[in-house]
Order: C-alpha cells, then sequence, then structure tokens
C-alpha cells in the first residue's frame, strides 16, 4: 500500500495499549499514526494541520468543557473521523449520535479488518476529491486555452480576405502531371499574387548533399545561392538546414520573410517556399497556403507513383536498333530522339584541366533533373561523354522539346567545378538538336558535331573567347 505511505492519522485513544495495537494494525498498512491521550493536545493540534483521519475513543469525547464535537473543523465538515469503543463503553456511542463519522471500530473484534475497511473508504474519497480537483483545474485551463483561441479567431476573421486570395491562387493551380510542372506553375501563380511582394524556394538536390535554387523564370522570384550541407538528407530538408536557408533567404529578400514548407515524399520538407507577403494577409491564411501545396504535392506523388512508368536508360546500341527499326521496318514508336551536344563543356573541361570537374554528380543530376522536366517516360541514353540521347515521348513533344532547351540553357554547369567562378563568364551551353530516326542520322550529326568543333576557324574563335 505505497500509496498510504503520506496517510496521515492521529489516534485520541485513552488506554495506550489500545493505541498500541491501532498504531501495530496501521504500521501494517504502511500508515504511521500521531498519537494524542487528551482531547485538549489533539485540540490545539488541529488548529495546525487537518490529518486524513482522526480515530477518537468514546472515552475522549469530552474533556472538562471542550466539546470534540465543538471544536471549528467538526462543525465545518473538515476533520474526518471514526468512534473507537469497545463493549464496555459502548453505552457512550450516544455522544457520537449526529456527527458524520466513517465507522465504528470495536476493540474487542478484529482490528485490522476494521480498519483495512475505513481507510480504503477514506482513500478513495480522497482519491475522488484530487481527480475533482484535477479536473477542474483542466477546465479552467481549457477555458483559458478556449478565450485565447476565440480572441485568436477573432483576430483572424479581421483578415479572412487573405484566406480568400489564398483561394484564389490555389483554384488556378489546376492539374500537373510532374514535379517540374509542379514547381513551374507554384512559381507562375505565386509571380502574378498581388499579396506576395518577392519569394525564393530551395529544394535538395538528386544526392541530398545540397540545397538548390530550381531554374525558373518568374517576375518576383528571387534565385537563393547553393547551399552544402554538412551531411547528406535523405529523409527531406532538416531542421539545422531549415536555419541555414531561412538566413540566407532574410540576406537576398530582407525581413518579414515567412517560411512555408510543402511536404510530400518524406518526413521532412520536400520543398520549402520563401514568401515576402505585404498586409493584407495573416499567418494564418500561410498556413493554410502550406497545407493545400503539401496536398497538391502529396496527390501529384500518389498519381505519379500508382501510375508511374519506368524511366528507360538504354546503351546507345539499343538506341540506335530501334532508330533502325523505324526507318527499315516502318516500326512505330511512341518517343522522338533529340541530342544534347555537350562539346562546349567538354573542350573547356579539357582546356583548363587543373581544374577539378565532378563527373558523376554532373551527369547523375542532369539525368534526374532532365527526367523531372520531361516525365517518368522519358529515354536517356549517353555516347560518350560528349552526348546525350533525350528521347522525348510524343504526346508532349512540342512542350518537352522547349522545356528541355531551356533548361540546359539556363543549367548551371559552373557548379560542378571545383573553382567556379571562372566558368561563369564562358558560354557552354550545349546545342539541342532532333535526330531522324536513323542510326545513319544519328552518327553524322555526332560526327558533323566533331567536324565542327575541330574546325580550325571556329576552334581558334571558340578558344579566343574563352581566354577573354
Amino acid at each position: 500500500m505505497d500509496r498510504n505511505r503520506d496517510f496521515q492519522i492521529a489516534l485520541l485513544i485513552d488506554d495506550i495499549s489500545e493505541a498500541k495495537q491501532i498504531s501495530d494494525g496501521l504500521r501494517e498498512l504502511g500508515i504511521f499514526a500521531h498519537y494524542y491521550q487528551d482531547l485538549d493536545d489533539l485540540w490545539v493540534s488541529l488548529n495546525t494541520y487537518t490529518p486524513d483521519l482522526c480515530i477518537v475513543d468514546v472515552k475522549k469525547m469530552s474533556q472538562k468543557n471542550l466539546l470534540f464535537k465543538q471544536h471549528p473543523k467538526v462543525k465545518n465538515s473538515l476533520l474526518k473521523y471514526s468512534f473507537y469503543y469497545k463493549k464496555t463503553t459502548q453505552m457512550l456511542l450516544k455522544s457520537t449520535h449526529g456527527l458524520a463519522h466513517y465507522g465504528l471500530i470495536r476493540g474487542d473484534l478484529n482490528i485490522n479488518d476494521q480498519l483495512k475497511a475505513i481507510i480504503k473508504r477514506r482513500e478513495d474519497e480522497i482519491e475522488l476529491v484530487e481527480q475533482n480537483q484535477n479536473l477542474m483545474s483542466r477546465i479552467e485551463r481549457l477555458k483559458l486555452r478556449s478565450h485565447t483561441l476565440t480572441q485568436n479567431i477573432e483576430k483572424s476573421s479581421q483578415k479572412l480576405g487573405g484566406i480568400e486570395s489564398v483561394m484564389e491562387i490555389l483554384d488556378g493551380f489546376g492539374e500537373v502531371q510532374d514535379q517540374g510542372e509542379f514547381k513551374m506553375r507554384m512559381v507562375h501563380l505565386i509571380s502574378g499574387w498581388k499579396s506576395c511582394d518577392s519569394f525564393g524556394f530551395y529544394e535538395l538536390n538528386s544526392t541530398g548533399q545540397k540545397l538548390v535554387s530550381p531554374q525558373a523564370r518568374g517576375t518576383k522570384l528571387n534565385t537563393l545561392p547553393d547551399l552544402w550541407l554538412t551531411k547528406s538528407s535523405q529523409n527531406g530538408i532538416e531542421n539545422y538546414a531549415l536555419e541555414m536557408a531561412y538566413d540566407v533567404a532574410y540576406g537576398v529578400m530582407g525581413d518579414d520573410i515567412q517560411l512555408v514548407k510543402i511536404c510530400g515524399a518524406f518526413e521532412q520538407a520536400d520543398l520549402i517556399l520563401f514568401l515576402q507577403m505585404n498586409d493584407e494577409i495573416s499567418e494564418i491564411s500561410v498556413r493554410y497556403l502550406e497545407d493545400k501545396l503539401s496536398s497538391i504535392y502529396r496527390k501529384l506523388l500518389l498519381s505519379s507513383k500508382l501510375n508511374k512508368q519506368e524511366t528507360y536508360e538504354k546503351d546507345i546500341f539499343s538506341v540506335m536498333h530501334d532508330l533502325d527499326e523505324q526507318q527499315f521496318y516502318k516500326k512505330s514508336s511512341s518517343h522522338r530522339f533529340v541530342l544534347v551536344d555537350f562539346s562546349n563543356l567538354i573542350n573547356l573541361i579539357k582546356q583548363r584541366n587543373g581544374n577539378r570537374f565532378y563527373w558523376k554528380s554532373f551527369s547523375k543530376e542532369f539525368q534526374n533533373e532532365v527526367t523531372e522536366l520531361l516525365g517518368s517516360k522519358t529515354i536517356l541514353s549517353n555516347y560518350g561523354t560528349e552526348y546525350f540521347l533525350v528521347g522525348i515521348d510524343k504526346n508532349k513533344l512540342e512542350s518537352g522539346f522547349a522545356a528541355l532547351k531551356n533548361y540546359t540553357e539556363e543549367f548551371q554547369y559552373w557548379r560542378y567545378f571545383e573553382e567556379s567562378t571562372f566558368v561563369v563568364g564562358h558560354d557552354v551551353s550545349p546545342s539541342v538538336r532532333f535526330v531522324s530516326p536513323s542510326s545513319v542520322s544519328l552518327l553524322r550529326n555526332v560526327k558533323e558535331g566533331v567536324k565542327d568543333i575541330m574546325n580550325p576557324q571556329i576552334r581558334d574563335a571558340y578558344s579566343a573567347r574563352l581566354e577573354v
């Protein structure tokens, strides 16, 4: 009965041997009692503290002009008590009539069982009182919280125009097919949002090692610098990375920026959006935007997963075989191939051979981002180090080619050089052109590209431009 360790009992018993008998029974229950032999001693003690239970011998109900039932704590029901008697003192029980006691304890019967019953009753009562106090305290806290929430709702209701503004943005979002289209649509809509003065956003690159600001065009978009992380993040943008990104965004965009976390595939945020808002929109509206953008993003990821078709990475000989199948046997194809020529970049790498180029990161990120841009039906194949063949789904051929061409022009190739400052002023953008469905046509395209680069006049002009 560990919970009885602090249970306080006062004994007012005439015979000390009888008091010891009761005390021994209480000690077996883990309770230690305070013993009083005279009513006046108990009277004074009750003025300073109130025990959980008082056991009073019926022989000690009065002393001179003191009456137990006249004590203020008895009259006010603050003191809880039971009465002790024996067969020889049973006639004195008349003095207890009218008092709301917790039971009678007969000394010439089994004391322990009688004590257990009375203490259990008192114990349960104390527990119920404590529960009631806790509930009352909780009710008060809930009232206070409700009052605070009511105040917040009243404040938010004054800015409902912000919610309507966010809803207009979301209504214009429409259906998107892939993550690249999601980001472009988001940039376009926020750029036209009157409540937003400027914005910027970050996402993890494919290796999870740095935060990058995706290439996009928007009238209010701030391109944020890349941030290398101290460790690779495989579960979204972690909190320390959020703090780094916020500091950078603050330096670029200024104060009063709000963070919007767009969550989807990971436990942490997939994308983080920084908004510099004007006074027309409230914090609750921004959180609403966060929830809705995350919902759209998750729906997109789920749809992509359910309808996913593998991205085809084919070796160059398989691609050439497929091209000849189309030429010689008129075999239909769902793709049209585009040759991405990186000769300019390769020549710069060869000229600056003391400046390391990170081939693996470049290849992985370029292919991942092209796949994200064009969709999961894209076919990728590399022809040595200088050429990539990209098979674009014919259902989105025109938009896909334009997106690929725009992407390769804006791709930040300088990020993959160890010393990147000298690269920024050089034009290393690749040429992007369609290839006829024929292996010979592909070979001619590659050969003509090599001839152009090896032409002395073009080579000298190119070298002179690099030196500048």
